[in-house]
């Protein structure tokens, strides 16, 4: 679709190791699509909630890890506050360290993205920051 509103990223296939199955979705990087499509990974729905949380007026921003997870952030009393809506509750609220201590996470960095800034955030995601210069 030449000067389309909507942004196919890529397709992906899913695998399934016990029963074998396969099915291919879009990774769309335009909001209405995401919602629309109702599939996708970690950054389809980081960049979905981001949305919600913005239209409703509370400041979200999105935050990546660069090895292969995507999660929020959002202005809550006053400061930033991690959010996951790819885990359930309570996980999925403030508990920034989740990732490190229970996927084995040894972050390089972590930065969180706003349509105004780019932040180093790995201090606030990894307990263990003060060994990130030595391993890298």
């Amino acid at each position: 679709m030449i000067g389309g509103s909507w942004k196919l990223r890529a397709m992906e296939t899913y695998s399934c190791n016990n029963c074998y199955y396969e099915y291919s979705f879009p990774r769309y990087g335009q909001i209405l699509k995401i919602a629309e499509a109702r599939t996708g990974r970690c950054s389809e729905w980081s960049m979905l909630f981001g949305a919600i949380m913005n239209a409703l007026k509370i400041e979200a921003r999105i935050v990546h890890d660069f090895l292969d997870h995507c999660w929020n952030e959002a202005i809550i009393n006053g400061k930033w506050v991690h959010i996951d809506s790819t885990l359930e509750y309570p996980i999925s609220l403030d508990h920034p360290y989740y990732y490190e201590q229970n996927w084995g996470k040894k972050y390089q960095y972590v930065l969180a993205f706003s349509g105004e800034a780019v932040e180093d955030v790995t201090q606030r995601y990894s307990k263990i920051h003060t060994e990130l210069g030595r391993r890298y």
